[in-house]
């Protein structure tokens, strides 16, 4: 799930029927519900380009969905078993893990096109980048590693020894805490 907080719009892979529901944040409602390549895993969005991705495990490609027209625009072909993606929004750069091949795709959005593999550890999951930093993490779950990537060369710099198999969830918390409508006496603990 990834949400683009300019346009009040949330992405939703659904991994057992090929598709990716838009939910509008205002109204609460799914808007579209758009086919994308099999086995979508994670989305990634960046509000600069108007563009959202969709990591197709199933398949090996990345899917490209134009924010503004609401449409799936193109397939990029990426290693074995996408999943969890990061985009440096910066330089309009997509970062994939490849969980299948133990590789990140370097995918640059203005063209379309992979840029870069690079070979990291163990059944890579989760991304993150630090734009900033010109630093990209990538956590491997079968070595219980995070690789790090300097994104101006494109090598990993370091191997980082973590706990038993990391993940790449994250949360980002909202500027305002949302709202969700509840039940007559609904209490959550």
């Amino acid at each position: 799930m990834a949400v683009d907080a300019a346009a009040h719009t949330a992405y939703v892979t659904n991994v057992n029927d090929d598709t990716v529901s838009v939910i509008d944040e205002t109204t609460r409602t799914v808007t579209a519900t758009l086919t994308v390549g099999g086995g979508p895993l994670a989305v990634a969005v960046d509000p600069a380009v108007h563009a959202a991705y969709v990591a197709n495990g199933g398949n090996g490609t990345v899917s490209v969905i134009d924010e503004t027209t609401g449409a799936v625009t193109g397939t990029i072909a990426v290693g074995s078993g996408p999943d969890g993606m990061a985009v440096d929004t910066a330089a309009h750069t997509l970062y994939v893990a490849n969980g299948g091949s133990n590789t990140v795709s370097v995918i640059d959005e203005t063209t379309g096109a992979v840029t870069g593999t690079i070979a990291v550890g163990s059944d890579p999951d989760g991304v993150a980048v630090d734009a900033a930093a010109h630093t990209v993490y990538v956590t491997n779950i079968a070595t219980d590693t995070v690789s790090v990537i300097d994104e101006t060369t494109g090598a990993v710099t370091g191997t980082i020894a973590v706990g038993a198999g990391p993940d790449g969830w994250r949360w980002t918390r909202p500027p305002t805490p949302p709202t969700w409508p509840t039940a007559a006496g609904a209490r959550c603990r």
